[in-house]
C-alpha cells in the first residue's frame, strides 16, 4: 500500500540533514585531529609547549602553546652551528646535537629556546 505524500518531504529532509552531517563532519573535525601534539620545549630554560617546522630554504618556525611564533630564516648553514634571523631582525645560533635536539641562543641578549627532536 502506497504511502501518504505528506511526509515524503520531511523524510526526504530528515536524511538529507543526516547525510550531510555525516559528510561534513569529519572536515570539520579533521584538522584538530590531525594537529601535532606540542613537544616539551622550554625558553630561558622555562618549560613551554611547541611546534615546530622546517622548510626547504632552511627557514624554521616556531609556535607557542601560548599562541606566540616566529620565524626563523637562514643566514649561514652550518653544522653542528648555523646562524638565523627571526621575524624581528634578532640573530640566533642554531646548534644541533647528535641525537636531533636543537638550541637556539641569541647572542646579543642571552635568550635561549630549547626544541627536542620529538
Amino acid at each position: 500500500m502506497p504511502r501518504p505524500l505528506g511526509r515524503a518531504p520531511l523524510t526526504m529532509a530528515l536524511i538529507s540533514s543526516a547525510l550531510a552531517a555525516a559528510v561534513l563532519a569529519p572536515a570539520v573535525l579533521a584538522p584538530a585531529a590531525l594537529a601535532e601534539a606540542w613537544k616539551r620545549c622550554a625558553y630561558n630554560d622555562q618549560p613551554i609547549g611547541c611546534r615546530d617546522s622546517h622548510s626547504a630554504d632552511g627557514t624554521v618556525r616556531i609556535v607557542w602553546e601560548d599562541g606566540m611564533a616566529m620565524t626563523y630564516r637562514l643566514v649561514k648553514e652550518g653544522f653542528p652551528l648555523s646562524t638565523l634571523r627571526d621575524s624581528l631582525g634578532g640573530t640566533w645560533e642554531r646548534r644541533v646535537f647528535v641525537q636531533g635536539n636543537a638550541e637556539f641562543t641569541n647572542p646579543a641578549n642571552g635568550n635561549r629556546i630549547f626544541v627536542p627532536l620529538r
